[in-house]
């Protein structure tokens, strides 16, 4: 655990001491108390402590350890930590009124709130509400890079409590990097410099954010009623209406059109594209005298079985039968 920690490009706080760093024996049946006491000792009122349950083991201690520092009012903390339970957010919450941030060096967090749940593992990046209340989990030998930026300082998705992203992705990659030269260089930055990164932060955090996410108060109808009206003007005419062919026709990435599918429709792409071909072709079944095998054919099946297999579902009831009535 020592060596890990030490070795990380990402080493918050330079070289000094861990602000908070606490073993607690398992089998002490007062564990939460001493660990709460310990922490309160260590943390003081800059650093609270989130609500925790130890797990119970007859041998081992539970270990935690935080360096911190600041880029002026956005927290930014290394942490690692055993196998641990717990809540976090809501009133009252220890990181306030914060939209808070977890870059999972090692192990993983699982965040869980009303109908939503995220699990942010080894290279990914999680970032909530911390308005609303959490639960979560922690695995054995976790360690991770927690950031909490005010929450009026950035326009988060609406309805939407959480977003996941990977390290890799570039918007991540260019927000990571200026973490990472922060923690290197802060102790030599002089104000207007520390404001300049500050601001830098926010910045590149809503660019990651808006990467993520389509806000579905403004973009996403919109894009989901071209993307509709693309789909329906090439039903028949092109058998390779793919989710790339269209992402490719309306200049967004296939990821955002999965997205705004997700959020506006109850469809999948290729599920909402194989229904309206069936929708056309009934119309066609009860108005003119192709066969189904024709029909099949014309709008892009692969045969009359899964034709039908398809109509049935869809409609529950057979082709056939829809033309008989």
């Amino acid at each position: 655990m020592d060596s890990a920690v030490g070795t990380s490009p990402w080493r918050v706080g330079g070289g000094s001491p861990p602000v908070v760093d606490i073993a607690v024996p398992c089998a002490d049946e007062s564990r939460n108390h001493v660990l709460l006491a310990e922490w309160r000792r260590q943390g003081g009122e800059s650093l609270p402590m989130p609500r925790l349950t130890l797990p119970r083991y007859e041998e081992g201690a539970y270990r935690v350890r935080i360096r911190a520092q600041s880029m002026l009012d956005i927290p930014i903390e290394d942490q690692y930590s055993d196998a641990v339970a717990g809540a976090t957010g809501g009133p009252g919450g220890h990181h306030g009124d914060r939209i808070v941030t977890h870059v999972t060096l090692s192990g993983e967090w699982k965040f869980a709130s009303r109908n939503q749940q995220a699990r942010v593992g080894a290279g990914t990046m999680g970032v909530y509400r911390n308005q609303v209340s959490w639960d979560f989990e922690v695995a054995r030998g976790t360690r991770a890079i927690a950031v909490g930026l005010p929450a009026n300082a950035l326009r988060f998705p609406s309805n939407t409590l959480a977003v996941t992203a990977e390290q890799a992705s570039p918007a991540a990659r260019l927000l990571l990097s200026q973490l990472r030269l922060f923690a290197e260089v802060s102790d030599e930055l002089g104000t207007a410099a520390a404001t300049t990164a500050r601001d830098a932060t926010v910045e590149l955090f809503q660019g990651l954010l808006d990467d993520q996410v389509i806000d579905d108060d403004h973009v996403a109808p919109a894009l989901w009623r071209a993307a509709a009206g693309y789909i329906e003007d090439r039903l028949l005419d092109d058998p390779d209406l793919s989710p790339r062919v269209v992402a490719e026709a309306l200049h967004v990435s296939v990821r955002t059109l999965y997205r705004v599918f997700a959020q506006q429709s109850s469809s999948s792409i290729m599920a909402y594209v194989r229904e309206r071909r069936l929708d056309r072709a009934r119309a066609e079944l009860v108005s003119t005298r192709l066969t189904v095998s024709e029909l099949a054919a014309r709008w892009h099946f692969a045969d009359g079985s899964h034709f039908v297999k398809a109509y049935k579902r869809y409609f529950g009831e057979t082709p056939t039968a829809s033309r008989r009535r």
